[in-house]
């Protein structure tokens, strides 16, 4: 796998050491909030990145898991847009930083997501370990290659900045992939000792390397079929939203009018809009108080799984946000009864979903 922007810091079109590198009009005028902080899938990072280099084709490069990409899709679904494992990272203090701190930030992230999708992918056992067996040398390789090249950088306050900001996406990168997918390793995971000592020939840094965050344990269990998320109090927790914002949001207003999907004197559609589509979701959320039969909500929240990762029943009745007529909160065993009345309004309910 090529680790085409990795490698760019520092033999290609971004080494922060270069006479043009410290831009800070530009990255300043250029920078964009999908860049920074892109909101719905990874990619809008990536494509506000070609936008800020357009001029440099060679950041763009295919990277060897295209191949894979174009293969059937399974019902495995997910889009990961936060770090799977924590990371200690300086803070930029000025645009030229603040441009390479959110690039190696966000290109770690759309690696892991790029591999999740491939592993995803209807392939086999034997393609799934090379994927991960690639990416563990290629990391690798990479490190060795900046340990051993390290003293023929040219020593500038920019570079002193990303070089280490680069080695710690490189590291993150390297031990998501160790981490979700241990079955498909050729050897035992790496340690620090292992990739600060041997690779990249520097002091071993008291710190942890491989510690879960909280989109660790969702896409860990989404991968493993698992739902069963425990939603604990001040845990980042989302239900997932992977599908078209608008689409969504006229279907709850339609649904809302025609079915009554709210009690509208507790609840709005923003409200049932914003818990959806949330990527944070915390105690202290909107309750969600449906308007219509149990019955009916079971059939909307079956329609609407489709366009979420983690919309299961243990997520949502885990979540207790959501009440029904009897302000009573939603069970998973209410969820995973079998619809079998109301069908004029069944029929309302898919043809909603069917317009849009």
């Amino acid at each position: 796998m090529e680790l085409t922007i990795f490698k760019s810091i520092i033999y290609g079109d971004l080494k922060p050491w270069a006479s043009d590198a410290v831009n800070e009009k530009f990255y300043r005028q250029n920078r964009s909030a999908n860049f920074i902080k892109p909101t719905q899938t990874i990619n809008e990072y990536y494509k506000a990145l070609k936008e800020i280099h357009k001029n440099k084709p060679n950041l763009f490069k295919e990277d060897g898991l295209e191949i894979y990409l174009l293969q059937a899709d399974t019902d495995i679904s997910h889009d990961i847009l936060h770090p799977l494992v924590e990371i200690q990272l300086a803070e930029p203090t000025t645009a030229t930083q603040r441009f390479y701190h959110y690039l190696l930030l966000n290109e770690a992230t759309r690696l892991s997501d790029r591999v999740f999708k491939c592993i995803n992918k209807d392939i086999g056992e034997i393609q799934k370990k090379e994927i991960v067996q690639n990416v563990v040398k290629s990391c690798k390789d990479l490190l060795l290659r900046i340990g051993t090249d390290q003293d023929s950088f040219k020593q500038t306050d920019l570079t002193a900045y990303v070089i280490p900001q680069l080695i710690t996406n490189v590291i993150r990168f390297l031990k998501e992939t160790e981490k979700l997918y241990p079955q498909f390793l050729s050897e035992l995971p790496s340690n620090k000792n292992e990739l600060y000592g041997e690779l990249l020939q520097q002091p071993i840094p008291d710190i942890e390397i491989d510690k879960p965050t909280p989109e660790f344990q969702t896409v860990n269990n989404i991968f493993l079929g698992i739902d069963d998320y425990k939603f604990e109090k001040d845990t980042r927790f989302s239900f997932g939203f992977n599908g078209d914002a608008t689409k969504l949001k006229s279907i709850l207003t339609l649904l809302n009018r025609n079915i009554e999907l709210l009690n509208e004197d507790k609840t709005t559609v923003d409200d049932l809009y914003a818990v959806l589509t949330s990527r944070d979701l915390q105690r202290g959320a909107p309750q969600v108080y449906i308007g219509c039969q149990s019955n009916l909500f079971n059939h909307v929240w079956r329609k609407l799984k489709p366009m979420f990762s983690n919309l299961g029943p243990t997520s949502l009745s885990s979540s207790n946000l959501f009440y029904t007529t009897n302000d009573k909160p939603f069970s998973k065993s209410n969820l995973e009864k079998k619809v079998s009345e109301y069908s004029t309004n069944i029929d309302t309910i898919n043809n909603i979903f069917n317009q849009l």
